[in-house]
């Protein structure tokens, strides 16, 4: 059985934040185990400095860490070929549907989301975990 386990984009934005209990949550969750995919590390970048203002040197630095401490899976074109399989079969967005490609790409049994529709089960291989369940009122 693997135990991998594939994170969303919330899932570092979070690790990073000042919300303890789901910084915690987010901290526990980053490790060997983990799979993230280089459009987790662009969307991560993204919000680092858009939202978060940080600069360049400092994403750079934070997002060379995430990919050191995690698993990375580089997107290919069967990956955007599959989102959109996803999307067509699930109705969800394109860019989620390629975190779940990554995922079920990555042999990942569990991903961890914030954003998506919690316990679903995708193609049978990929359930879909809101690890903030407990937290929804924060």
């Amino acid at each position: 059985m693997n135990d991998r386990y594939f994170l969303d984009t919330n899932i570092l934005i979070y690790s990073i934040g000042n919300i303890i209990p789901k910084k915690t949550t987010a901290v526990n969750l980053i490790g060997k185990d983990a799979v993230i995919s280089t459009q987790i590390i662009t969307e991560s970048a993204n919000v680092m400095s858009r939202k978060l203002k940080y600069g360049y040197l400092e994403i750079r630095v934070i997002t060379n860490r995430f990919a050191e401490e995690m698993n990375l899976h580089i997107i290919t074109h069967h990956t955007i070929r599959t989102a959109f399989d996803i999307a067509e079969k699930y109705g969800f967005s394109y860019y989620d549907s390629q975190v779940i490609a990554c995922a079920l790409e990555s042999d990942c049994a569990v991903l961890y989301s914030e954003d998506l529709q919690h316990n679903q089960l995708i193609g049978n291989s990929v359930r879909i975990i809101n690890p903030f369940q407990a937290f929804a009122n924060i």
